[in-house]
């Protein structure tokens, strides 16, 4: 959803609405619904204070186990959006206050952007289905969550062979 940004009056702007995210705009996962954001925008000038919430659920692969997984999302945020042409070019030095400044382009606010943008920073770095995920096994493949292989896992680290030669050789088994 495109928002123009002089529909926001001097009282602000308080939206509530469910998006479906488009799939290219994440990171990782899928959508299958759409996700609610409540936002209130207030503007300063050309500055935009953006404070709200995204709730919903989008489907990771979870890094263990590689099965599909459904993950809530909640998250709050506060932003401050400057229009792109108030980029200075050449380096700039980000400082802690720069972290929660976005953009927008052509006096238009994406709040499609914005949403994706908030369900990216809400994936983990290694989504797991459940914190005691057993994961795969890797003698034969199989999902230890729902079958027992049978196998042990290979505890030996291939660096460490020469160190066991070596005692092998000490204690006569070699």
């Amino acid at each position: 959803m495109l928002i123009p940004v002089e529909k926001i009056g001097p009282k602000g702007l308080e939206l509530s609405l469910f998006l479906m995210v488009n799939q290219g705009r994440l990171t990782e996962g899928r959508t299958e619904s759409p996700v609610h954001l409540k936002i209130k925008l207030r503007r300063k000038g050309k500055a935009i204070k953006a404070v709200g919430r995204v709730k919903g659920e989008i489907k990771l692969v979870c890094s263990r186990c590689a099965e599909e997984f459904p993950f809530r999302i909640n998250s709050s945020f506060s932003l401050d959006l400057l229009p792109l042409e108030s980029l200075t070019s050449g380096e700039v030095e980000l400082e802690e206050k720069d972290m929660d400044t976005a953009f927008y382009r052509d006096g238009i606010l994406d709040l499609d952007a914005l949403t994706a943008d908030q369900i990216n920073l809400s994936i983990p770095m290694k989504p797991l289905c459940k914190s005691n995920c057993k994961g795969i096994c890797p003698v034969c493949g199989a999902n230890r969550n729902k079958v027992n292989c049978g196998h042990k896992p290979e505890s030996r680290d291939p660096r460490f062979s020469q160190l066991k030669f070596l005692l092998e050789v000490k204690n006569g088994t070699a």
